[in-house]
């Protein structure tokens, strides 16, 4: 296929096929993993993983964006960036993020429609890129890359990867038909599945000269804000860059003409739409499970006592397994008065009161004055890597 060939909303259809079951199934799973998570993690846990997941997610997003666009005459040679822009990325993606879901808790009248709008689209990515160096915008055919700019207003023409994006003359009209259809969706399972598959046709499109991948998945994770199942606990983003190559693999596929009369209507192949529509519901649903792991109140306190055991920061600081056992308590209920706390560990006054000061110290706990009654949990970034293996690997890695 041509990247100079116009084409029509046909090549869209048909974008709300028929589910199988398997697929309808997973749908009905999401909303219930999601609504299980937050009844078991209290509401200042809540917060304090939440404000950690968040800068990782933010990071991951960036991180799968590796795959560059490039104008239609140059090939895709770009190198990847490196962790220090990705983290400077990350930063701008997360105050993006906030003033976004705080926009549309404001507005929570807004219609459903409107978060497939163009206008919707373009002030995601205008956003994204708002405040970014000349350097950053730099594209390598010496042209600037314009935020929020559409493909069809600069008139370019582009590669990704192997996939020649439509005609930029197509990009508003493609726009306007998913907005049309994707926007009228009655009931919450349909348009849950609506989000997975306009992720697909969103790339496929290509709206943007480049940033369409940070700009898609910001999209999706605000409309599933919209439908009531984004929670700072699990992040779409992570999972999509623990299987980065299955993401590209499953994103590539869905481009891929139809094979035949067994594989749908449409000019695109509908089989391979289903395969990428199950794997996002099936990486959220694996997100939600292994947050819900972790903070699994027996999980939490065996890693609480082997951490107490082994690392040497605890042992340094002279904190006694008693103190670990407090710990899990604050860390389950999200709050804890200081009286409550130093009776948990089963110390005495004097020794209990001590074992708190050194945790205070370390960050483990958090209290607003030397001696505020409140206490609550904290979480610094080399206590929460051993406390949820693995949950911020890559950001310490790059860090």
């Amino acid at each position: 296929m041509s990247a100079e060939a116009i084409l029509g909303n046909h090549w869209l259809e048909p974008l709300v096929p028929t589910f199988p079951s398997e697929i309808l199934q997973l749908a009905e799973q999401v909303p219930f993993q999601a609504g299980k998570l937050s009844a078991i993690v209290a509401p200042q846990m809540v917060r304090r993983v939440g404000g950690l997941l968040r800068v990782t997610s933010s990071f991951y997003s960036n991180l799968i964006e590796g795959q560059f666009t490039e104008p239609v005459t140059l090939a895709p040679t770009a190198p990847r960036r490196n962790p220090k822009e990705l983290t400077e990325l990350a930063v701008t993606h997360i105050g993006t993020q906030q003033a976004f879901e705080r926009a549309l808790s404001l507005h929570n009248k807004l219609p459903w429609e409107a978060m497939f709008s163009s206008a919707f689209v373009s002030r995601v990515h205008k956003r994204l890129f708002q405040g970014a160096s000349g350097d950053q915008l730099h594209l390598r055919d010496a042209s600037r890359l314009v935020p929020g700019q559409l493909r069809d207003v600069a008139a370019q023409e582009v590669l990704v990867g192997n996939h020649a994006a439509p005609s930029s003359q197509s990009v508003t009209p493609m726009l306007n038909r998913m907005q049309q259809v994707y926007g009228r969706l009655p009931d919450a399972r349909s348009r849950l599945l609506a989000v997975m598959a306009y992720h697909h046709r969103l790339a496929w499109v290509h709206p943007f000269v480049d940033g369409n991948g940070r700009t898609g998945r910001l999209i999706t994770h605000l409309q599933l804000q919209k439908l009531g199942l984004v929670s700072p606990l699990w992040s779409l983003s992570r999972g999509l860059a623990r299987q980065q190559d299955t993401y590209y693999a499953r994103l590539a596929n869905a481009d891929k003409s139809r094979r035949g009369d067994l594989d749908g209507r449409g000019q695109l192949t509908q089989a391979r739409l289903f395969e990428f529509v199950g794997f996002m519901l099936e990486t959220c649903l694996d997100q939600m499970r292994y947050t819900e792991q972790a903070l699994n109140v027996s999980n939490m306190r065996e890693r609480l006592h082997t951490i107490f055991a082994w690392d040497e920061r605890i042992k340094r600081a002279g904190l006694k397994p008693e103190a670990a056992r407090a710990l899990h308590i604050l860390l389950t209920q999200g709050v804890l008065s200081r009286a409550d706390f130093k009776i948990f560990t089963g110390l005495s006054d004097r020794v209990a009161t001590d074992q708190l000061r050194s945790l205070v110290q370390l960050g483990l706990v958090e209290s607003a004055t030397p001696k505020a009654r409140d206490l609550y949990p904290g979480l610094p970034v080399w206590f929460a890597q051993l406390l949820f293996p693995d949950l911020h690997q890559r950001m310490m890695a790059a860090s």
